[in-house]
């Protein structure tokens, strides 16, 4: 009879386990535009995303404009990259490298995106968001 029972219990701790090691899991590999779509839609609203840019702002990256639905701009402080995410809807939309002193001008009205007066990608940016410029020093990369 101990034997039995021994034998239910050790029975029901294996499925217990097997039944936890079958469990969902979240290691699914998305490709560069699965992670772009995810990346780039909140509450089903849909933003245009540069198909060159980063996903991720780098950590040491600092906010040099801000705003909703004026021109954002910055000149730069030394060589890096600049990052322009849509806050609104929590995604990277467009990233560039810049020089000591070239002019970054984002105007969401005109859905233009400008270093030194050249447009640089041709997406169509969401006038009534609320953007930020981001700015990393070519020293800060790693």
């Amino acid at each position: 009879m101990t034997t039995l029972r021994n034998l239910s219990l050790a029975g029901i701790l294996g499925l217990g386990l097997l039944a936890a090691g079958c469990g969902s899991s979240d290691d699914h590999t998305y490709s560069s535009s699965e992670r772009r779509d995810r990346d780039a839609t909140l509450s089903g609203e849909r933003v245009e995303v540069d198909p060159h840019t980063s996903r991720h702002v780098p950590r040491d990256a600092r906010v040099v404009d801000e705003g909703r639905g004026s021109t954002l701009s910055y000149s730069a402080r030394g060589d890096g990259e600049v990052y322009l995410t849509d806050a609104s809807a929590s995604a990277v939309i467009w990233d560039g490298k810049v020089r000591d002193g070239d002019r970054i001008n984002v105007d969401p009205g005109r859905n233009r995106i400008e270093i030194n007066g050249r447009e640089q990608t041709n997406i169509d940016l969401k006038s009534n968001d609320r953007f930020q410029l981001y700015f990393l020093p070519t020293d800060f990369r790693r």
